[in-house]
């Protein structure tokens, strides 16, 4: 019998004793115990097998550093994996309420966790979800355990009722949050982002929205366009998620169709990608490039890297899009002006549609050595019953009233 096994066992034995007392069955505690109190009573209830009584336990997270030596995690970190998501959790979860181990939780490998939920007839392809999980397997993120990528769950959990599946979600913050109460399981909160496949929110033809950067929920809303193609949905819940994690539409910044920036957040790629080493993804920016001057272009340099992003680094990206087009080249040297030919001359353009040609775009940072996998400060804890610090001043880079509408559909069928 593994260790993970014999704890599962403990954690049965340990829900005979509490149905005994008249405490409430696990499914009943899913929706009515703060996560807090349920990470305390986990920790008494359910010891880590293996731990011995009074042993040593340098980080307290639950898990004696006898054990933390097996498992391989830190005994000086209550987080090895650095994603925000506590090794008690990933390692051990909390018997029937929560079972993050089953859902394939490391502690020694970055996980995201998200519930997507769905009105009627706005199930997400299976396909196009695979296409945002093979981008977070390939990301260029180093873990603990040797290996790179991030491990994203996503959970299609249940459809909304028919009842509740308001077409115009208006105010969106309200009604989502009507939906989050009666379909988002409370055990889930500190480790799951929640989104929901919607029709339309606000009166407006905007594709997704977050609540928030970085933040915890978010929205697909593609309804009112027929549920969208499988890269639309692909491209458009990878962006909403990207707000989630801490992004903007430059990145660091919200310097809209910046063409030094090669990431999904870009809405010159929500909805089409780009090609990496000849296959189209998906993805967040994974180079770091030089700020672009809009009224000095060179073609035959197209971008600069910054180290330690190289030439050949950029040469790997193609079917790159300027005003809503796709252009000639590479990251190396591209066809900006879309006239047939690489121009030996340097000349002016306008790239975000402001109508000059004078934006001088900062630099593009390397996204996936930049995601925030706090939610804004609802996910993930420390240890056992301790909420974790933030780490930073502000809880959010933006707050949520002051997140715009995502990726409007008229703005790209006009482009």
């Amino acid at each position: 019998m593994s260790l993970f096994q014999k704890f599962q066992l403990a954690a049965s034995v340990a829900f005979v004793v509490l149905a005994g007392c008249d405490v409430a069955a696990p499914e009943e505690m899913k929706k009515a115990v703060p996560h807090q109190d349920l990470a305390m009573a986990a920790q008494m209830l359910l010891p880590v097998p293996g731990c011995p009584l009074a042993a040593l336990d340098t980080d307290s997270d639950g898990i004696c550093d006898l054990v933390e030596a097996v498992l391989g995690t830190n005994p000086n970190s209550t987080d090895t994996d650095g994603d925000r998501l506590g090794d008690y959790a990933e390692a051990f979860g909390f018997g029937g309420i929560l079972d993050l181990p089953t859902l394939g939780a490391n502690p020694r490998k970055k996980d995201v966790f998200v519930e997507a939920d769905y009105y009627p007839g706005l199930r997400p392809s299976q396909a196009a979800l695979n296409r945002v999980i093979t981008s977070f397997a390939n990301a260029p993120v180093t873990n603990p355990d040797g290996t790179s990528g991030i491990t994203l769950h996503v959970v299609v959990d249940q459809e909304i009722a028919a009842a509740d599946a308001d077409l115009d979600l208006s105010p969106a913050w309200w009604e989502f949050g009507i939906l989050k109460n009666k379909y988002f399981a409370a055990a889930r909160a500190p480790y799951f982002h929640y989104m929901v496949f919607a029709h339309q929110y606000d009166g407006g033809n905007s594709t997704g929205y977050s609540f928030g950067a970085p933040a915890h929920d978010f929205l697909v809303t593609m309804g009112f366009m027929g549920g969208g193609s499988e890269l639309e949905q692909a491209g458009i819940f990878m962006h909403e998620l990207g707000h989630n994690l801490g992004l903007l539409h430059g990145g660091d910044d919200n310097d809209n169709f910046k063409p030094n920036y090669l990431s999904v957040m870009n809405y010159e790629y929500g909805f089409y990608g780009f090609r990496f080493n000849n296959a189209l993804v998906f993805d967040y920016s994974r180079v770091q490039v030089a700020a672009f001057d809009e009224a000095n272009v060179f073609e035959l340099v197209a971008l600069t890297p910054i180290p330690p992003t190289t030439v050949n680094d950029l040469g790997s990206f193609t079917a790159l899009r300027v005003n809503g087009r796709v252009i000639y080249g590479n990251g190396n040297h591209a066809d900006f002006n879309g006239n047939g030919n690489l121009d030996f001359r340097r000349y002016a353009m306008d790239f975000d549609g402001s109508g000059t040609a004078d934006k001088v775009f900062r630099a593009a940072q390397n996204d996936w050595m930049a995601l925030r996998f706090d939610g804004g400060g609802e996910i993930g804890f420390a240890a056992p019953g301790l909420v974790q610090n933030l780490g930073r001043e502000e809880r959010y880079l933006i707050p949520p009233e002051e997140m715009k509408p995502c990726l409007p559909w008229d703005e790209f069928s006009a482009r």
